[in-house]
């Protein structure tokens, strides 16, 4: 997995390239490294490209959602295929996180 910090007027997208697994853990690290020194309190999180979720990449997103909230940072998630939206409802994730299409 991959991403970019996109900087779009008041609001931080990250934008994701592939798919979040275990091993990308060092990128979710620099990604909340980069929510601690941010001066924006809206974050996307575009997981478009995500063909599917396990729960490695839920725990990860938890994760990104706890430092956000540490940092009064407010995170959505956008662009969710069909398989990726399943997988967060049933983990609840709407809880956390506001989805969007």
């Amino acid at each position: 997995m991959e991403y970019s910090l996109i900087d779009e007027n008041d609001v931080k997208r990250v934008a994701f390239y592939g798919n979040i697994k275990a091993s990308s853990r060092q990128k979710i690290l620099e990604i909340s490294k980069a929510m601690a020194t941010s001066d924006k309190k809206e974050w996307v999180l575009d997981v478009h490209e995500f063909d599917y979720i396990d729960s490695s990449g839920l725990g990860m997103l938890i994760e990104l959602h706890e430092e956000a909230s540490s940092k009064g940072i407010t995170l959505t998630i956008t662009g969710a295929k069909p398989m990726v939206r399943r997988m967060f409802d049933l983990s609840k994730f709407d809880r956390l996180f506001k989805i969007v299409e």
